[in-house]
């Protein structure tokens, strides 16, 4: 069973989180027509618009990885992860296990999560690492797009934090979890 952490700010007593299956409620309502919304810790976060650097190095990377991991995994490219009870982030890129899913990505099952920040940096190192951690993926990669560093983190501990957290400018990333794919760093950012 998943740990349920706490939301990431304090909230008075009387609001309590919004559940995964009531966010999917309102989505199947249509609540959220032409909205573009996550559930991360039980709070709705609105997702901006992706400017060009974070949109090319999305792209790029789903090239690099669907090439490496087809036949073997998928690649999910900006689809929701059931991370917990309070949470359905939408992460840029994930490398899942085959076969497909017919839904939503399973708790646990990506191998590698991916998430491509400008603007978005501080919920992506903070709030939606700690639950990726708490959830069990192995590996988390946050690609900070203005500063051209992958910030890597690897063994997830139950209580929300990593054990190990890398800055990466240049070499080459081996994923722990996927075996025989590799990602240039010098290539994605065109050194």
């Amino acid at each position: 069973m998943t740990t349920l952490l706490a939301p990431p700010t304090t909230l008075p007593d009387e609001f309590r989180p919004l559940t995964r299956e009531e966010y999917n409620r309102l989505i199947d309502l249509g609540v959220f027509e032409g909205a573009r919304v996550q559930l991360v810790g039980g709070l709705l976060i609105e997702m901006t618009p992706q400017e060009d650097p974070h949109f090319q190095l999305v792209v790029d990377l789903n090239m690099m990885l669907a090439h490496q991991v087809h036949g073997r995994h998928s690649v999910n490219v900006q689809g929701p992860l059931q991370v917990d009870d309070i949470s359905e982030p939408e992460p840029d890129l994930s490398i899942l296990p085959l076969p497909r899913y017919g839904g939503v990505g399973k708790t646990g099952e990506a191998l590698l999560v991916i998430e491509v920040a400008e603007s978005s940096l501080a919920l992506d190192l903070g709030e939606k690492a700690r639950r990726y951690a708490a959830a069990g993926y192995p590996e988390y990669w946050v690609i900070d797009a203005v500063k051209r560093v992958v910030i890597r983190h690897t063994d997830p501990k139950p209580d929300g934090t990593w054990t190990t957290v890398e800055h990466l400018t240049d070499g080459v990333i081996e994923p722990v979890a996927v075996a025989d794919v590799t990602v240039d760093l010098d290539e994605l950012f065109d050194v």
